[in-house]
């Protein structure tokens, strides 16, 4: 598989960075004017597009997570044509390291069916660089939004008791399922780093 160039690869990086702080800047300024929003704001209880009880964080991040793929979408399609993927859908076997990706077709016909065990412990990055096809992982990006302590690096989070990745963090997943592609968080102000 081809090497990604590491010109190119330091262009989406910047592309990236330049998104993820578009879409702070945008979101806050349309929820908070100038002002950032205080730890009790961020914890308040909100409902989501679906009605569902949610942090205004979780909120404020997902509108955040809109704003960064359409910005991610147009500069990758200027930078990287038919070599990005926004949000694929991948199953990652722990037991035997076999990473497959599922089309979006094959993700709308599981989701069609019903419950979704199908999904269960599928990873779905936010950028996926690949060499045409999103089978050939290149460099994975995942966006990470704090809506408090935006001077500090968040962690990755830890999959919870029960779930297929049990105790183990997000970035070493990926690690292992995308591995040897490099994973990096891009966060607001901060850039991208480990």
């Amino acid at each position: 598989m081809k090497v990604l160039d590491a010109a190119l690869k330091q262009q989406v990086k910047k592309a990236l960075e330049e998104c993820v702080d578009k879409a702070r800047k945008e979101v806050i300024l349309a929820n908070f004017g100038t002002r950032s929003p205080t730890p009790k704001e961020c914890n308040e209880q909100v409902r989501d597009a679906q009605g569902r009880t949610i942090t205004r964080a979780m909120k404020l991040g997902d509108e955040m997570h809109r704003v960064a793929f359409q910005c991610a979408e147009e500069k990758l399609n200027q930078l990287r044509p038919g070599g990005f993927s926004l949000e694929p859908t991948y199953l990652y076997d722990l037991d035997s390291g076999k990473t497959t990706w599922l089309s979006p077709a094959e993700v709308a016909r599981i989701r069609q069916r019903g419950p979704l065990g199908e999904l269960k412990g599928s990873l779905v990055p936010d950028v996926v660089l690949h060499a045409g096809d999103p089978s050939w992982v290149q460099a994975v990006y995942d966006f990470k939004f704090p809506c408090v302590d935006i001077d500090k690096r968040p962690r990755w989070r830890t999959y919870p008791p029960g779930h297929p990745y049990d105790g183990l963090t997000q970035d070493a997943v990926y690690r292992q399922a995308f591995s040897p592609s490099e994973v990096l968080q891009v966060i607001p102000y901060l850039g991208a780093g480990l």
